[in-house]
């Protein structure tokens, strides 16, 4: 482990975590599995880390530096079923490039952990705002329905599409495992069908 920055030392930690935390839980995850999934000693651990919240909190920082701006410039001019399909294939990339940060997800919520909160308060949150702010945009040029709450579609589509994930991720449905340009080209008509004016 000399060879390794202290930056990468805690880096290695992180996504060490985040795979022990995905596999036992939180409350399941001892110091000692920490140590073993990150492959250091349990005394670098708590060189770099007080405790597990300060893991949790730096978990979320490196999924939130990974991931960047959600809705970029581009997909703001795009036609409406290029742009809802473009977001979907984003959140499907990033589950399968991840699979584990949901699993995450999940234990942090049923065990009460602030992992979920955080997220969603941090990323979570800052996605729907700019997928509302998206679905007014589109409402002014005339392309969807301004009927709609801006901020229900956001949820709504957001739901849907996370669900598709943990339904492929999490519950190994078979049926589930279509190509994910296939699964976001359809979620994307499903909703499109209901928002257009």
């Amino acid at each position: 482990m000399k060879h390794l920055s202290h930056e990468e030392r805690r880096k290695r930690i992180v996504h060490g975590a985040m795979e022990a935390f995905a596999r036992w839980g939180f409350r399941g995850t001892r110091s000692r599995d920490l140590a073993k999934a990150a492959g250091v000693s349990e005394a670098l651990i708590f060189k770099h880390f007080p405790n597990k919240r300060a893991i949790q909190k730096a978990i979320i920082e490196e999924r939130i530096r990974q991931t960047g701006q959600f809705i970029s410039a581009e997909l703001r001019e795009a036609p409406l079923d290029r742009a809802l399909e473009a977001i979907a294939v984003r959140i499907l990339q990033g589950s399968e490039r991840d699979p584990s940060f949901l699993r995450l997800l999940y234990f942090a919520g049923l065990e009460s952990e602030p992992l979920a909160p955080m997220f969603f308060k941090r990323r979570v949150s800052q996605s729907i705002d700019e997928l509302a702010e998206l679905y007014r945009v589109w409402a002014r040029r005339g392309w969807v329905r301004k009927s709609i709450d801006a901020r229900m579609f956001a949820w709504s589509f957001m739901s849907c599409v996370f669900q598709l994930v943990a339904v492929r991720s999490i519950f190994s449905v078979k049926r589930m495992s279509d190509h994910r340009g296939s699964l976001a080209a359809n979620v994307s008509a499903l909703f499109l069908q209901g928002i257009r004016s």
